[in-house]
């Protein structure tokens, strides 16, 4: 058996490698983690500046074609022609309602004459049932 003096002379060198070895770690997992959040900060960056030109372009884009077509509207034949698409779309709707109609009348016209000849029908019958009971008291 050891003496108790050596065991804690081992102890201690023990835990004095450790403590350097998680320090070391420690400093390199501390330089990797700056590294690495530096980097991805550089990429932000990097995306927020081409993003940026991106909506830059396309502002001016979008601004180059709305003064274009602010212009072409606010021609004569631009307001000519927004007027006629408008009168158009009212012509058109209008003509459908007025299909749609004229078609409701057309179903209406050929159901009509069908019910005549339906309640004529009964009539005749009513009639021919009137003369065969005019028919029975004359045979009696």
């Amino acid at each position: 058996m050891e003496p108790i003096v050596t065991m804690i002379q081992e102890t201690g060198q023990h835990v004095s490698k450790q403590s350097t070895a998680l320090v070391a770690r420690t400093r390199d997992a501390g330089a990797t983690f700056v590294e690495e959040t530096r980097e991805a900060g550089r990429e932000l960056v990097h995306f927020v500046q081409t993003e940026a030109k991106r909506w830059k372009r396309y502002v001016r884009l979008r601004v180059v074609t709305l003064e274009k077509d602010a212009r072409a509207a606010l021609t004569p034949v631009g307001l000519e022609k927004r007027v006629l698409v408008g009168v158009d779309g009212t012509l058109r709707a209008l003509d459908a309602r007025v299909r749609s109609r004229i078609t409701a009348l057309e179903k209406i016209a050929t159901k009509k004459p069908a019910a005549r000849r339906a309640r004529s029908l009964p009539r005749k019958k009513s009639l021919a049932g009137k003369s065969n009971g005019a028919h029975a008291h004359a045979a009696h």
